[in-house]
C-alpha cells in the first residue's frame, strides 16, 4: 500500500501527493535500500556482540576493543552512505513543490535508524 511504501522511512512520509511513477520509484528505492543495508547492519550486529563479550572479559584487552570498535564504526559508516545516497536518490525524483516538505523533513533528521 502506499501508506506502507512512504512510512518505510519517515522522510518519505514527507512527499505531498506522489504520481504513479513516483510512487514506484520510491517502492523500488526502499526495496534497494533495504538489501543493500541488509549485510551491513548484520556486520553491526555481529562486531557489537563481539565488543561486548570482548568487554566482559577477565584482563580485556583495550587494543582488541579499539580495534573491534573501529570495525563496528566501519559498519556504521557504510549504513550512513547507504542511507544518505538514498535521501539523494529519492529528492531527484520529486518536484520543486515536494522538495519543500521533504528538504525540511531532511534538516531536521536527529537520528540514523
Amino acid at each position: 500500500s502506499l501508506a506502507l511504501i512512504l512510512n518505510t522511512t519517515a522522510y518519505a512520509a514527507q512527499i505531498s501527493d506522489p504520481d504513479l511513477s513516483q510512487k514506484n520509484a520510491i517502492n523500488q528505492m526502499h526495496h534497494k535500500l533495504h538489501a543493500d543495508q541488509a549485510s551491513a547492519k548484520a556486520k553491526e550486529a555481529q562486531t557489537l556482540t563481539e565488543l561486548n563479550e570482548m568487554t566482559i572479559r577477565e584482563n580485556a584487552d583495550l587494543t582488541a576493543i579499539n580495534a573491534k570498535i573501529d570495525e563496528l564504526m566501519l559498519a556504521k559508516k557504510n549504513i550512513m552512505r547507504l542511507r544518505y545516497a538514498h535521501l539523494v536518490e529519492m529528492r531527484k525524483i520529486l518536484s520543486d513543490e515536494q522538495k519543500i516538505e521533504y528538504d525540511k523533513a531532511v534538516l531536521n533528521r536527529s537520528a540514523v535508524k
